[in-house]
């Protein structure tokens, strides 16, 4: 009897309590919910945005978050050997394409932005959303947008230059607000110019970039500075303001191509190519060939190796999409399933960096590395349209 009336009360307790689990939304302990919606916004097309939002995509794949569709779609698929503009819409839409009903990761199709193509008044349409949880931000021009603007709901932000000094995160264990999260790495440009000293030993490296503030940063010139002291190398720059219009782009490579000469004029032995407005496959090899490589001047590619397709003649890897997708699918998964804060997550992410080398771009401009140096190198370029 004393049985019978147990088993009756928590079968009460258990009615009472289902209007307020369905109340729930079906959350987590703590209120965060087992759906996370994602969002996407980007600087601009780049091929480490694509790679970085297909080796996620990949990851939660082969975890069972979304249909393996998608690894069948992209399977092989090299971006840095076949990207073009349009390809990081069409793997947006393929990844919603494979969400699965019930994953606790669903892709939103409308939360799709591109910030080079939109009007400075319509940024708002970013932030702030109903029909998201987690915005992924890629680049740092939508992370700063997001650290200032967001209020509502998380961000993750990836590929910024420097997450820290454009002020997204405050540090790399603090954030400015609880719903902030950059993936940090605060020596990629010292790794990148150690490797670029040893391995080409120059004496006078010049620089071209926008004398901005934002600049300044994702062009490493605090970074450059600080190893021309250790290594005793100069730097010589030139500012050219980037392009505001598609019509200012031919104004921004004649001013390239009279800063390039100027600065051989002055003695530059290297050239570090640092991030810009550049389009590598039309535009690189034509810069180039116009006074540096005739020159003698070697060349560190500061965006990767991209470059090197297009006749730069050394690069080092800043990032590896597929190590920082698996950090940030952990803190997602530790987030998600775990139940650990979202600001309590991890965002130091040091990849290995990887060297490339264009072996064509060598001999053009008489740069011999030695076999112990081409043994150090993960990659070698050949470019068939510098050959004469």
């Amino acid at each position: 009897m004393i049985m019978k009336k147990l088993v009756t009360s928590l079968l009460i307790m258990c009615i009472l309590m289902l209007p307020l689990a369905l109340a729930a939304g079906g959350e987590e302990p703590g209120g965060e919910p087992v759906v996370i919606r994602f969002g996407y916004a980007q600087t601009r097309n780049y091929i480490a945005f694509a790679e970085g939002l297909l080796d996620l995509a990949r990851k939660m794949a082969g975890a069972g978050l979304l249909s393996d569709s998608i690894l069948k779609e992209y399977e092989g698929v090299d971006f840095e050997e076949t990207f073009q503009d349009e390809d990081i819409n069409k793997l947006w839409n393929d990844i919603c394409d494979a969400n699965i009903p019930g994953s606790r990761y669903q892709f939103v199709r409308e939360a799709f932005f591109d910030m080079s193509l939109m009007e400075e008044k319509d940024h708002e349409k970013m932030v702030n959303r109903d029909d998201v949880d987690i915005m992924l931000t890629m680049g740092t021009r939508p992370g700063v947008y997001f650290a200032n603007n967001e209020k509502k709901n998380k961000f993750i932000n990836l590929y910024a230059a420097d997450p820290i000094a454009s002020k997204i995160v405050k540090s790399e264990t603090e954030r400015y607000t609880d719903n902030a999260y950059a993936v940090v790495d605060t020596t990629p440009y010292l790794r990148q110019l150690d490797v670029g000293y040893n391995f080409l030993q120059f004496k006078k490296l010049g620089m071209v970039y926008e004398a901005s503030e934002t600049a300044y940063i994702y062009s490493a010139v605090k970074e450059v500075m600080q190893k021309s002291e250790e290594y005793g190398f100069e730097v010589v720059y030139k500012n050219v303001t980037e392009p505001v219009s598609e019509d200012d782009f031919d104004r921004y490579y004649r001013e390239l191509k009279q800063a390039y000469r100027e600065l051989i004029d002055e003695g530059m032995d290297c050239l570090y190519i640092t991030v810009s407005s550049i389009d590598y496959e039309t535009k690189l090899m034509e810069l180039l060939e116009d006074a540096v490589i005739p020159a003698g001047v070697m060349t560190l590619a500061q965006a990767d190796l991209a470059p090197l397709k297009y006749g730069a003649l050394l690069g080092v890897t800043l990032t590896d999409s597929a190590e920082i997708a698996e950090h940030v699918f952990r803190q997602l998964e530790r987030y998600s399933t775990e139940g650990v804060p979202f600001n309590e997550l991890d965002m130091v992410c040091e990849v290995t960096p990887r060297i490339g080398l264009n072996i064509t771009t060598a001999k053009k401009t008489g740069f011999d590395p030695g076999f112990k140096k081409l043994l150090m190198t993960d990659r070698i370029y050949r470019n068939k349209e510098i050959q004469k």
